[in-house]
């Protein structure tokens, strides 16, 4: 049976398409609101405390260990090396040979010396027996007595130009380089330390290790020499018994560095460690005056700044809240700041994520 005219106007009025937006739109938004329910899963973190008599971080820098007594080895005349007794690693005394030049003629030349001064000696013995006797003038013995101070100062001579040839520590060390091998010839440096030319070894003394950090300008204000500082090594971070070594700021160089506006500090170790070599990088943090009381200190991205009020965010009772606390000063490390319990349970916010006070957490591990 055909549709009546009624139904075809009811079917042809009726908004069937406004129906199936309004139906979309009310599961879109039951979406949305589940997901608002659905709590965010964040990690949480313990605030920082120091305790009364441990000591305020004032500064941090980066920067190598380095040997206060290193140098540069080179030979003191032109020659070719003919014997070389140390290698990398080679611990050597002070006094020791490291190294030994060919010198032949050297060697041919102090012998011809030494038979010429051999036989003025005879001569000299000889023309004294003669002038007691009458039969020598005194003249004659004067000449050799000359001769043979000549001959003398010329073997002297040529025994240093042999020691010369020779190499040999000016202080106790390691070698830390070889730089030339047996055969190659070498000359006299014509610049020190690490342009050295022709250079045979470098040698460091590894018990003067300490560290050179490079110090902002605006930071050198807060240091002094004799200031404690921990000092943490890369190379030994990743171990077990990782620990911060102590050691003491030494020196502060009277020189800025205007590309980089920064100033040389030294730090010296308390205590060496024997794993320690030349130019492993470091970390050091520069120790003030010791807490009076137990402080609490936050990282700068948990402190947020909003409506004039640091606020961060905590979780209570399973949901996010923000707690205000009030800043107390700022080194390396943070925030030093009051009016958060010491047992807060802080959230870690991703900065791309916005959160709600009042928002579910699921805590997650970090």
């Amino acid at each position: 049976m055909p549709d009546s005219p009624t139904k075809a106007v009811i079917r042809k009025r009726f908004p069937w398409g406004w129906v199936v937006l309004l139906a979309l739109g009310l599961v879109m938004g039951g979406l949305y609101m589940a997901a608002l329910r659905r709590p965010q899963k964040l990690a949480i973190a313990a605030p920082t405390l120091f305790k009364a008599g441990e000591r305020n971080p004032l500064v941090s820098a980066s920067g190598y260990i380095v040997a206060r007594t290193r140098a540069t080895l080179s030979s003191k005349v032109l020659g070719r090396v003919s014997k070389l007794h140390v290698q990398e690693g080679s611990r050597v005394s002070k006094g020791q040979i490291l190294a030994e030049l060919e010198a032949p003629d050297l060697e041919a030349q102090r012998l011809a010396v030494r038979a010429q001064l051999a036989q003025v000696e005879l001569d000299l013995v000889r023309t004294d027996r003669l002038v007691k006797e009458g039969i020598a003038d005194q003249a004659s013995l004067d000449r050799l007595k000359n001769q043979k101070d000549a001959l003398q100062a010329q073997l002297d001579y040529q025994k240093a130009l042999l020691e010369s040839m020779i190499l040999r520590a000016p202080f106790s060390g390691v070698v830390t380089q070889k730089l030339s091998e047996v055969g190659e010839t070498v000359a006299p440096g014509s610049a020190g330390g690490a342009n050295a030319i022709n250079a045979i070894v470098v040698l460091a003394d590894f018990s003067t290790l300490e560290v050179e950090v490079e110090v902002s300008e605006n930071g050198i204000a807060k240091l002094r020499k004799g200031m404690p500082a921990e000092i943490r090594v890369d190379a030994l971070e990743s171990l077990p018994d990782a620990k911060p070594l102590q050691g003491r700021l030494r020196e502060i160089y009277p020189s800025s560095n205007r590309q980089k506006a920064v100033v040389v500090v030294r730090v010296a170790f308390e205590a060496l460690d024997g794993r320690l070599v030349p130019d492993m990088g470091c970390k050091v943090t520069f120790l003030g005056d010791p807490y009076p009381g137990e402080t609490m200190v936050l990282g700068r991205e948990q402190v947020l700044r909003q409506k004039g009020q640091n606020l961060v965010w905590v979780l209570e009772n399973g949901v996010a809240a923000q707690k205000p606390v009030s800043i107390l000063s700022e080194n390396p490390l943070g925030y030093e700041v009051k009016g958060l319990s010491r047992d807060a349970r802080l959230l870690v916010v991703p900065p791309d994520l916005s959160l709600s006070p009042g928002t579910r957490v699921e805590v997650k591990e970090r």
